[in-house]
């Protein structure tokens, strides 16, 4: 009853069940692996040393060439935020400045409930409402209001 096929099997579901506890997407494709060599352990009377070939072969296979045809459905498809429209968005914005901010030294601003690096050329005190008028990357260009 416990033949190799079984475990191989057993195993393969345990593998699959592990990319519940440490995501990556990369035991599942073991687990594929291991799920085929149990089925040609169980269609064919081979070794465990021709059936660790096939399991390493298998899973190597599956994790390259299934990864990225697999890896949208589990995350979603993520797009890059265009960087005009973005920085568009953001100007006009009121925010409170939560770290002072001067002409030679960068502070830090809370827009809609969210912390950001922010320079200006006039000196800005903590508690003093601004206005997003520009950004660099990830710091907010302000001015008073």
């Amino acid at each position: 009853m416990f033949t190799p096929a079984f475990w191989w099997v057993i195993v393969g579901i345990g593998l699959m069940l592990c990319e519940f506890v440490m995501p990556g997407l990369i035991l599942f494709f073991f687990g594929l692996g291991a799920l085929f060599t149990g089925l040609i352990a169980w269609l064919l009377p081979v070794g465990l040393p021709a059936q660790l070939l096939i399991f390493t072969i298998a899973s190597v296979l599956s994790l390259f060439g299934l990864r990225r045809l697999i890896k949208p459905v589990f995350t979603g498809n993520a797009t890059d935020v265009n960087a005009d429209t973005f920085h568009e968005g953001m100007i006009g914005c009121e925010a409170e400045v939560t770290g002072e901010i001067t002409p030679e030294s960068a502070g830090k601003v809370m827009l809609n409930g969210t912390a950001w690096k922010a320079e200006s050329q006039e000196v800005l005190t903590v508690g003093q409402r601004v206005v997003v008028s520009g950004q660099k990357s990830l710091t907010l260009i302000v001015k008073s209001v």
